[in-house]
């Protein structure tokens, strides 16, 4: 019983963070934004050991699984988690602004993330999607101004609650089919002949529906831009870089639970990823809003992901994978430049506001052309190297019609990020930019140096990875 306990330590790690947060908001009368951070930083560092020390320990194995994969994907999690935390406490400094609402709230999404990534049972995600979707909703709401948000959330909210029904009707329909809503159960079962029946069929749809709602996938992306648009940076930041790698983790498991009747769910996929790359693509040469920009880049990227996993072989999911964890890597550095990018107090989001930025803050600009560069996937930058991975997937299953539909929708992105970099370097400079915080510096150089090391040497990026992959959920 005591070593039930002992196993679940990464997660008991993160709940304590919320009573100790809790009263040193009450009591301590000297806090920060910083003060908060802090204390996140410990207990996630404390998740992230004991993650480590009891991989591949499991209390309840039809429930509840540490293995490589689960691994993997939680300390990406923590990683990113702690890094953007740092970022936002900046943020909150800087605007002078309370932060004890925005690191409850991020901590426990960052608990639900994790315990979704180690589910193993239907029953997990149906208790635990429907709380995750309603503090991702107070994470938007973490704005000053509430009618601000206030509509936003409220559309969210009610667009969430329908794919919840979505998720529980599902999940009724594999129990009442299968008489369980174990994961390894679930995927002996629909492997046996004869048992693709349409409930069956329609209850994964219905699942794989949710998800994709919540991986922003066109066209249930709309949520996602109108709370970029709305949001404060700190949150923007989170809703982008924290949820990918436990959404693809979730994805990988849900197409390894219906991997027998994956060819009847392809047309779905594909036509998400499509109508995402068409509409991510199109949508940001439109926008004057920086952060709308990049958040319909995210769409793009999402459907340019969705298309390469399409098969669901070991090599499209370790090139899914890749992809992934570069285009967070770009990700982070683009968002450590907008919180860079402010005047007279105030963070700028216009494409306006950065004419000339080149002329007065060079490193800063030279730091965001490189990681356009690499999220447009020019080589020998590291983007180069994640689109690669998806685009010899495609050309080695002869899927020409995509690798065609990929390349004129990357044309498209291309040109919205050459448009920015025009107006970085080729106009002239028509606001005064303010100091920028070391901190941001020592983020940018971090991150770049990562870029150029994996540049030099991409396998620090595959290493052991492919072998997790292979070995399955």
């Amino acid at each position: 019983m005591i070593q039930n306990w002992l196993i679940l330590l990464p997660e008991i790690s993160l709940m304590l963070f919320f009573p100790v947060a809790m009263v040193v908001n009450k009591y301590r009368e000297r806090k920060t934004s910083k003060t908060f951070f802090t204390l996140s930083k410990l207990f996630l560092i404390c998740a992230s050991i004991f993650t480590i020390v009891f991989y591949n320990k499991s209390v309840w194995p039809e429930f509840w699984v540490n293995n490589q994969h689960s691994t993997l994907f939680k300390e990406l999690l923590y990683i990113v988690g702690l890094a953007w935390f740092y970022l936002s406490s900046k943020w909150f400094l800087n605007k002078n602004r309370p932060s004890f609402g925005f690191y409850m709230i991020g901590m426990a999404i960052i608990l639900l993330l994790a315990i979704l990534i180690s589910a193993r049972n239907l029953i997990i995600p149906v208790f635990f999607v429907p709380a995750l979707c309603f503090l991702t909703k107070c994470m938007i709401n973490q704005h000053w101004d509430e009618n601000k948000v206030k509509k936003v959330s409220l559309m969210y909210m009610v667009f969430a609650t329908i794919f919840c029904f979505l998720l529980w009707g599902g999940s009724l329909g594999i129990w009442y089919e299968t008489n369980s809503l174990s994961y390894t159960f679930i995927a002996k079962y629909t492997s046996l002949p004869g048992n693709k029946s349409l409930l069956i069929y329609f209850s994964s749809l219905m699942i794989l529906s949710s998800l994709l709602f919540m991986m922003a996938g066109a066209p249930f992306h709309f949520w996602f831009i109108d709370s970029i648009s709305v949001s404060i940076l700190p949150v923007c930041g989170f809703l982008t870089l924290i949820p990918p790698f436990a959404y693809l983790s979730c994805l990988i498991i849900l197409m390894n639970i219906f991997g027998s009747i994956s060819p009847d769910l392809q047309s779905y996929i594909q036509s998400v990823s499509l109508v995402s790359l068409v509409i991510g693509a199109l949508s940001a040469n439109a926008q004057t809003n920086i952060r709308r920009l990049f958040a319909y880049g995210t769409i793009y990227n999402l459907g340019f992901m969705l298309l390469g996993i399409l098969s669901f072989k070991s090599d499209a999911i370790m090139s899914a994978f890749v992809y992934t964890l570069i285009y967070v890597m770009a990700m982070f550095g683009i968002y450590s430049v907008f919180l860079a990018i402010k005047s007279k107090g105030d963070y700028l989001s216009s494409i306006d506001d950065i004419y000339g930025m080149s002329e007065s803050k060079p490193y800063i600009s030279v730091a965001f052309l490189i990681f356009m560069i690499s999220l447009i996937g020019i080589p020998p930058l590291l983007g180069f190297w994640g689109r690669l991975s998806l685009i010899n997937v495609l050309v080695m299953e002869g899927r020409w019609w995509h690798f065609f539909m990929l390349m004129v929708a990357l044309i498209f992105m291309a040109n919205a990020f050459l448009r920015i970099i025009g107006k970085l370097y080729f106009e002239t400079a028509n606001c005064h930019f303010d100091r920028t915080d070391k901190a941001i510096y020592i983020c940018l150089f971090i991150n770049l140096l990562l870029v150029l090391v994996t540049i030099l040497d991409p396998t620090y990026l595959l290493h052991d990875t492919e072998i997790i992959f292979q070995k399955g959920y």
